[in-house]
Formats: C-alpha cells, sequence, structure tokens
C-alpha cells in the first residue's frame, strides 16, 4: 500500500515537471517576438504586434524593434535625423510626428517596403531629400502637416502609386511645381490649406485623376490657369475659400464634372464683365455653394456672384466658342444688340464706341467717376450710353432681330452690316464724277470724228 502511494507520488511530480517544462519552451521558443525582445524604454503588445516608445526623450530611433512589427509608435520624442540605416525592421504603420527631425536622407524608409502610413507632422524639415520616400510603393498615408516646408523637391513623390491621403496643410509652400502629383494616380484626399500659395499653373494637378477632395483654403491663391483643373473630373469637395481671387475661370470649373461642395467665400471677388464666365457656370451646376461677394464694381459691392442677371452682363463682350483661350470678342448677345439697335447713343463725329485694345472688351462711363476699380473710361467729346430700363429691356425678351450683328459704334472699318443701310449700296460721289467724265469725253470724240 504504501509502495503504491509512493509510485502515485512520483508519476504526479513528473507530470508537473512536463507541463511546466513545456510553458517554458512555448513562452521562449515558439511564443514570436516575445516580451524580452521589446526595445529598453519601450512597450510592447502581441497580436498585431505593436511597439510603443513615445514621449521617452528618446534622440535616435531605438534598435532592438521586432523585425516583424505592425506598428511603431515613436511620436513626441527628441529624434533629430532620419538616415538610410535608422529602420532595421518592418512595419505597417509609423508615427514620428512631435520630434525635431530636420533632414530625411534619401532612402531613409527604403527598407520599410510594407509601410502603409506614415506621420511627420510637427517636425522642422529643413532637408528634404528628393528620394526621401524610395521604395514605399504600398505607402497609403502621407502626414506632413506643419513641417515648415517652403518648397518641395519635384521627385519628392515619385512613384508612390498606392498613396490615397496627403496631408501637407500649415507649412510655408509658396508655390506647387508643375507634375509635383503626377504619380499619384490614386490620390483621393489632397490637404494644401494654410500655406502662401498664390498661382496654380496648367499642370500643377496633372495626373491626378482620382482625387476627390481638394482643400486649398487660407492660402494666398490670386490667379488659376483655366486649365489648372482638367484632370480633376471626379472632384467632388473643393475649398478655395479665404484666399485673394478676383475671378476664377469658367473653363476651370466646367472641368470638375463631378463636383458637389464648393466654398470660395472669403474672395476679393469683381463682378465686371471678367465674372461673366463663372457666372454662367453657376446657371448650369447643381451643387451646394458658399456666397460669393462681390467687392467691385462699386455698384455691385456686397451683391452675390451667383444671383446677378443677364442684364448686369449686357454690354459685355461674349466669350468665342471657337477660342480655347476663352478671349472675347466684339460680339454682343441677341438682346443686347436688339436693345443697341433702339438706344443708339448720340455722339459726335469724332467719337467710335472705345474698345479696350489689350482685353477687346467695350468701355463705357462707371456710374461713379472716382471708381478706379473700373475698366471703362469716357471720352472728353463721348456722350453716356442711355440708362437701361428693366421693364424695357425684359417686356419683349426673345423677340429681337437675330440679323442684327454689329452696330454703327461697333462696327470695324469696311464692316458690311446686312442690318442697316450699307453705303456699298449706292455709288460714290468720286465714282459718279468719273463716269461723267468718260461721258463727255466720249461724246467730244463722237462730235469731233462723226
Amino acid at each position: 500500500m504504501e509502495t503504491r502511494c509512493i509510485m502515485r507520488r512520483s508519476r504526479a511530480r513528473n507530470i508537473k515537471g512536463g507541463l511546466s517544462l513545456w510553458l517554458i519552451l512555448w513562452l521562449v521558443v515558439l511564443k514570436p517576438g516575445g516580451l524580452s525582445a521589446c526595445p529598453r524604454l519601450c512597450v510592447c503588445y502581441p497580436t498585431p504586434m505593436t511597439v510603443s516608445c513615445q514621449s521617452q526623450n528618446l534622440t535616435i530611433v531605438p534598435a532592438g524593434v521586432p523585425y516583424d512589427s505592425q506598428r511603431v509608435f515613436l511620436q513626441n520624442n527628441r529624434i533629430t535625423e532620419l538616415r538610410a540605416d535608422s529602420f532595421g525592421f518592418e512595419t505597417q504603420v509609423l508615427w514620428l510626428y512631435g520630434n525635431n527631425i530636420t533632414w530625411i536622407e534619401a532612402g531613409a524608409f527604403s527598407n520599410l517596403r510594407v509601410l502603409e502610413e506614415l506621420d511627420l507632422g510637427d517636425n522642422p524639415l529643413q532637408r528634404l531629400e528628393g528620394g526621401a520616400f524610395r521604395g514605399l510603393e504600398k505607402l497609403q498615408s502621407l502626414h506632413m502637416h506643419r513641417c515648415k516646408l517652403a518648397a518641395l523637391p519635384h521627385d519628392l513623390f515619385h512613384k508612390l502609386y498606392s498613396l490615397q491621403f496627403l496631408y501637407l496643410q500649415e507649412n510655408q509652400l509658396h508655390f506647387l511645381q508643375d507634375d509635383l502629383f503626377s504619380d499619384l494616380v490614386n490620390l483621393s484626399h489632397l490637404f494644401l490649406h494654410g500655406n502662401r500659395i498664390r498661382a496654380l499653373s496648367e499642370n500643377v494637378f496633372r495626373g491626378l485623376v482620382n482625387l476627390d477632395r481638394l482643400l486649398l483654403h487660407d492660402n494666398r491663391v490670386r490667379q488659376v490657369n483655366r486649365r489648372a483643373f482638367r484632370d480633376l473630373g471626379r472632384l467632388t469637395i473643393l475649398y478655395l475659400f479665404n484666399n485673394s481671387l478676383a475671378e476664377l475661370p469658367g473653363q476651370a470649373m466646367r472641368d470638375t464634372q463631378g463636383i458637389q461642395f464648393l466654398r470660395l467665400n472669403g474672395n476679393p471677388w469683381s463682378c465686371g464683365c471678367e465674372a461673366r464666365p463663372l457666372w454662367e457656370w453657376f446657371r448650369k451646376a447643381r451643387i451646394s455653394s458658399s456666397e460669393l461677394m462681390c467687392t467691385s464694381p462699386s455698384q455691385r459691392r456686397g451683391q452675390d456672384l451667383r444671383f446677378l442677371r443677364e442684364m448686369d452682363f449686357a454690354l459685355c463682350p461674349i466669350p468665342d466658342p471657337g477660342s480655347m483661350a476663352g478671349t472675347t470678342t466684339t460680339t454682343f448677345s441677341t438682346k443686347t444688340r436688339w436693345w443697341f439697335s433702339k438706344n443708339k447713343p448720340a455722339s459726335s463725329s469724332k467719337t467710335s464706341y472705345q474698345k479696350n485694345i489689350e482685353g477687346g472688351k467695350p468701355q463705357y462711363p462707371p456710374k461713379n467717376p472716382a471708381e478706379t476699380a473700373s475698366k471703362y473710361e469716357l471720352s472728353d467729346d463721348e456722350v453716356a450710353l442711355p440708362k437701361l430700363d428693366q421693364e424695357e429691356y425684359w417686356a419683349n425678351y426673345g423677340n429681337e432681330d437675330a440679323s442684327i450683328r454689329c452696330f454703327d459704334l461697333e462696327c470695324p472699318p469696311g464692316f458690311d452690316n446686312p442690318a442697316f443701310p450699307s453705303s456699298s449700296s449706292f455709288p460714290s460721289l468720286p465714282s459718279l464724277l468719273h463716269l461723267l467724265s468718260l461721258s463727255i469725253v466720249s461724246f467730244s470724240l463722237h462730235f469731233v470724228f462723226g
């Protein structure tokens, strides 16, 4: 009996010892990335493998980060530079925001082939080399907000074909180079607000065929090329408020076929003839838009550009439909021509209807002579055009004579106007004298020589 008890105790001890051995083997050998592999001053979590070293006053990327880490958090430290050998591991998410990084060497992230999200925000990036993001062909989200960036290398985003979100807001960018984003064919969100950008060139957004949101507010944009948005056919949200825009080409907006939300408030809009293309675009567009308050000319100050009437542009030349550049001619709308035919202003024989040689725009006197912003002038001997009566203008709208092409004050020399008697239909005085002389000579010869 005593022997059996001893044997049972021995068997139990063997089983217990075997279990302990298997537990030790599982912790040391079988468990990947065991807790012992976590870098000093960092905390590691399994499934997914996460290494958190935030706010530890680190000056370099710590050694010993498990190679198969999926998330590495190094934000709010004192790291100053990133070199090509800084990362000896792979990860999908890397946070480096809130450090003191001033230099990123070309190829610094080339070992991070599976990286999908990189956050470099709030770092004073003084030296950002062109190949800094080389090899990150799987990168989907890149944060570089508040990095004091004044310029971007032309090849900075080269081959980042998978990038979808690009955050460049609140930097010091003065301009954007042509084709800077040309490889970002899958980019959907581009944040550029809070910079100092002054102009948008023709090719600045070339290649962004899948862009959905473009935020450019709080810049200094005063000029937009008429083809700046030509590749943005899928754009749904455009913010350009709080800039220095006085006008915006209608062609630029027509290229944004999918636009749904548009904010253009906070700009000094000029609502003269130059506003007509944008006004016409708003008449056809079905979008949610902010107000566009006019600042000039003075008689339209405080009005919303979107709600101006066609009669407000009665004296404006219409765009030439055959010109891609949107240049204007001196052809007027049918309604305007009809009104002119009824109300031709009297003028002296020396007066002609003045035209702006550079812009091809007719000139007429502003209501306020002291208005310096107006592009129209009145010569000393020119009589002001008659005032436009709204009721008369709209009374017979659509019944005007479409054959009228120009008027005495606007026709170029030698123009044959079918709407009015043409001087070419009557013989001129010199022609009559010439015929009379020939007749007298012929009669004399006949009388002398019989």
